[in-house]
């Protein structure tokens, strides 16, 4: 309801109100004047020689008469004064009357009422009234009349009750409008929090991922519109929420009971990035990634539960689909590449070949050798049950191979007029696969020259101490940002900076260096990275502990 058409009906209900709060004084008034007059019949008193008395009973219920008859709601609020103003000139008359009775307490009632609803002019106007009508009579019938100290403490009692009235009347309109103000406030914060839940659902059923939301009892309290059409799609009832059978990451495996998302976020867990498969093998699947986190009350105690899932099958059908790419170019690269060293076998092992000739051909016949090791590796970085690699280990002086990595890449970097600095410290032989340790070496080297500025510099240092030796390669190339470092050894990962560049590469070679180096015993890290360049780590033990 708008505040425009809200006006006129509360203006209308404090009118009926008024009208009934001003019969009510009245009648109370009347019943109370009737009870004195019921008294003096009792006692057989003559009323008929009391002319004024019987005045001021009249004008007192011809008071109450136009209490109940009178319209005034019709009428201003300060117009319904004339009512107790009537008693209290009623109330005078039956005193000047009968001064015996003691009518004059009646005052009281008009006094309290003119303090309780006309403000401050009525609590001024009642006692003040009230003395003027007692005192009038005194001077009148001194005789009869109340004598001189029963007056003033009329007087005072008459300004005492209008006085705590009127404040305690305005006590009360002040609670009464705090109270008012907290009403509209709480009705408000109800309002912004339905407006905020509405909004909150309509996000959650618009978003893609599915949402189930749990209360402290592990009952659904919240299934979002994109869950419920996953149920749908796969013949579930929504009522379920997980279908009775889902399967892990392998797609064949069922999930345990007491492994299922639900069930451990009813224990408390928090999880992510849970893969989980909808639908038998050998019919329609969905493959989702969950998400799940426990929910807890302001005292830091479990009140539920939530967990998000994302559809990634197109995902992990893109990553099948790219390692059965890499797998079918990867054989069919062996194939000629293996027929390449056989015949550069062959004209090496001719008597008829110049020494020039021999020479090139040999460096041919080790890189072709290099690239059919690394196509062999590029089919095992393809498999996730991937069995390593086949290292051969012996004696092997790692300042020597980092200083035929230089040359190999020295034709490249002095093309970009980048410097190759090589420092030796300490022993520098392992038990190693020189092969293995060569690639590692020109990876690493490869990637400070590849991503360096033109004009820059490459610094190896070699240092061996008594149980392992480290490499450290160095650049002053463009560094990496916080969000590249997480991602540096995932397979095929390459940063978005350089992803759309000239600089090609298959984000294969750290992740290969890394897996290479831990086979021996040892790692690959990064020790620092700044804009100003980046320091990676390799770390080779002495002796291989297997």
């Amino acid at each position: 309801m708008s505040s425009s058409s809200a006006s006129p009906v509360k203006s209308h209900g404090r009118r009926e109100r008024l009208e009934r709060s001003v019969f009510l004084w009245q009648l109370l008034l009347a019943v109370g004047v009737l009870i004195l007059i019921c008294i003096l019949l009792v006692i057989d008193i003559d009323l008929s020689s009391e002319p004024l008395l019987l005045v001021g009973v009249a004008v007192i219920f011809l008071a109450t008469m136009a209490a109940s008859a009178v319209p005034w709601r019709k009428f201003p609020r300060r117009a319904t004064m004339i009512l107790p103003v009537l008693d209290i000139i009623g109330i005078g008359l039956i005193e000047a009357g009968e001064p015996s009775l003691g009518a004059a307490l009646f005052l009281v009632f008009p006094v309290i009422w003119l303090a309780t609803y006309y403000g401050l002019f009525g609590a001024i106007l009642g006692p003040t009234f009230s003395s003027l009508v007692v005192g009038l009579n005194w001077l009148i019938n001194t005789t009869n009349a109340v004598d001189t100290p029963t007056l003033l403490v009329l007087g005072i009692v008459f300004a005492f009750v209008s006085t705590a009235s009127y404040l305690g009347t305005q006590k009360n309109l002040a609670q009464r409008r705090l109270l008012r103000q907290q009403a509209m406030l709480l009705e408000e914060a109800f309002d912004r929090t339905r407006r905020q839940e509405r909004t909150l659902d309509e996000v959650i059923n618009a978003v893609t991922f599915g949402v189930v939301a749990y209360d402290r009892s592990a009952r659904p309290t919240m299934v979002n519109r994109a869950h419920r059409e996953r149920l749908r799609q796969f013949g579930f009832d929504e009522s379920e929420i997980v279908p009775e059978v889902v399967y892990r990451e392998d797609r064949v495996t069922p999930f345990l009971e007491d492994e299922r998302p639900h069930k451990r976020l009813a224990r408390g867990e928090s999880f992510d990035d849970v893969v989980m498969w909808y639908g038998d093998p050998g019919g329609y699947r969905m493959a989702l990634a969950v998400t799940g986190r426990p929910l807890s009350n302001a005292a830091g105690q479990q009140d539920g539960s939530v967990w998000v899932s994302r559809d990634i099958t197109a995902e992990l059908e893109a990553i099948g689909a790219r390692d059965d790419l890499v797998v079918s170019v990867s054989h069919e690269l062996r194939t000629p590449l293996t027929s390449i060293l056989g015949y550069l076998e062959l004209v090496l092992d001719g008597d008829d070949l110049g020494e020039e000739s021999r020479t090139h051909i040999e460096v041919a016949l080790k890189n072709a050798d290099r690239l059919l090791s690394l196509v062999s590796d590029l089919l095992v970085a393809s498999h996730d049950d991937q069995v390593g690699f086949l290292l051969n280990f012996a004696p092997t002086d790692l300042a020597v191979i980092a200083k035929q990595s230089i040359q190999a890449l020295k034709p490249v970097a002095e093309e970009r007029k980048i410097s190759l600095l090589l420092t030796t410290i300490g022993d520098p032989v392992v038990y190693a696969d020189e092969f293995r340790v060569r690639q590692v070496i020109d990876n690493l080297l490869s990637n400070a020259v590849k991503y360096n500025n033109t004009g820059g510099r490459v610094s190896i240092a070699v240092i061996g101490d008594f149980h392992e030796v480290e490499i450290f390669v160095s650049d002053t190339g463009r560094g990496m940002t916080e969000e590249e470092q997480k991602n540096l050894f995932e397979r095929f990962y390459r940063a978005e900076s350089v992803r759309n560049t000239t600089i090609h590469g298959t984000g294969l070679g750290l992740s290969i260096s890394r897996e290479i180096a831990r086979a021996h015993g040892g790692d690959v890290r990064m020790s620092a990275s700044s804009p100003s360049g980046t320091t990676m780590v390799v770390t080779i033990p002495r002796e291989n502990e297997d």
